[in-house]
């Protein structure tokens, strides 16, 4: 029985084996898939960038720029301002020329910086704290310019007129507390001296100052440099808009003069200018006889013990005052105007 199972075990391993060899004869050969090879993409590698840490993450860094160095300051020059000397009390005003406000005066000898001047050099700009703008004017006969280096080359400076003042009633007498209309800073001189003659009045017709030879045409508002060889009454006549007229009235007292004239002052309002500048000569006189003029080689021409003139040199020039004392004696002061390029 046992012999009988192996056979037949065998017969169905051979069959088996027959059958799938027949199959394999007969199925189709199958293709055989081609080998894939993989091909590696070489990767760069960047290197991190530092990251600011104020920097917005995706913003895009700005190239920098080249700032160039900031300059220093230049360093100011400082600038040297001529000196002039004043001669005499000497008013100041708020422009060149007698017409302009009174702004206040100087003393004899103050030291004053110049820094302008008008056309003709008869009025020079000096610093003034005291005044709006810090300048004021004064006249070029009151001052002494001889150490004033440079003057020349001051700028002309430009000043508009003078404003139309506002209407103020004249009145005859000035209240207790005001200042007098007609005034002297010195009202008491001995032979020789000066003094500054003030008036001021306002809203009137016309103003007249007799200074005891007759009466001339005046603005409401001056001064004037006075120097009386004897005691005189100064007058200024008002004429208001009615054509009433009133008159004040101040006394200068002047002690006797001697034998010996006094020339107080003759100056020029430039020793040292071009061909042709106009050039303005002053002087005050007291206690002579006569009072001549002269200029260069030219003949002698009477002059009065206070006056002024006005010269054009076209070369260098002696201008000589001369005074004869009431003795007939002689005294000669000169001025030499020197023309330069």
């Amino acid at each position: 029985m046992s012999s009988h199972r192996s056979t037949l075990f065998a017969v169905f391993v051979a069959t088996l084996v027959l059958t799938l060899a027949a199959l394999a004869c007969s199925a189709p050969s199958l293709a055989v898939p081609p080998t894939i090879t993989a091909v590696v993409i070489p990767t760069a590698t960047v290197a991190p960038q530092p990251v600011s840490a104020s920097a917005t993450p995706g913003a895009v860094a700005p190239s920098a720029t080249a700032v160039p160095p900031t300059p220093l300051p230049a360093t100011p020059t400082a600038t040297v301002l001529p000196t002039a000397k004043t001669k005499s009390n000497t008013s100041l005003r708020s422009g060149p020329g007698a017409t302009y406000a009174i702004l206040g005066s100087l003393a004899p000898g103050l030291a004053v910086k110049l820094t302008g001047r008008n056309a003709d050099k008869s009025w020079w700009q000096i610093e003034f704290p005291s005044s709006p703008d810090g300048y004021a004017w004064a006249l070029a006969s009151n001052l002494d310019l001889g150490a004033a280096m440079g003057a020349d080359a001051l700028p002309i400076v430009n000043v508009p007129p003078p404003p139309t003042r506002a209407p103020v009633a004249a009145t005859v007498t000035a209240p207790p507390g005001l200042i007098p209309v007609l005034r002297a800073d010195k009202p008491q001189l001995t032979a020789g001296e000066c003094t500054t003659l003030r008036w001021d009045v306002e809203n009137v017709d016309s103003v007249f100052l007799d200074s005891g030879s007759g009466e001339e045409p005046e603005t409401g508002h001056n001064t004037r440099w006075i120097c009386p060889d004897a005691t005189t009454v100064y007058t200024l006549r008002v004429v208001n808009k009615d054509k009433t007229t009133q008159k004040y009235t101040t006394t200068i007292t002047v002690s006797a003069c001697g034998d010996t004239p006094i020339i107080s002052r003759f100056d020029a309002s430039a020793v040292e200018v071009k061909a042709g500048t106009k050039v303005t000569l002053a002087w005050d006189v007291t206690c002579a006889q006569f009072v001549f003029f002269k200029a260069g080689s030219g003949e002698r021409q009477p002059v009065s013990g206070h006056d002024q003139t006005e010269v054009q040199p076209t070369e260098t020039t002696q201008y000589s005052l001369i005074v004869v004392a009431k003795n007939n004696s002689e005294i000669k002061k000169s001025i030499t105007i020197k023309i330069v390029p």
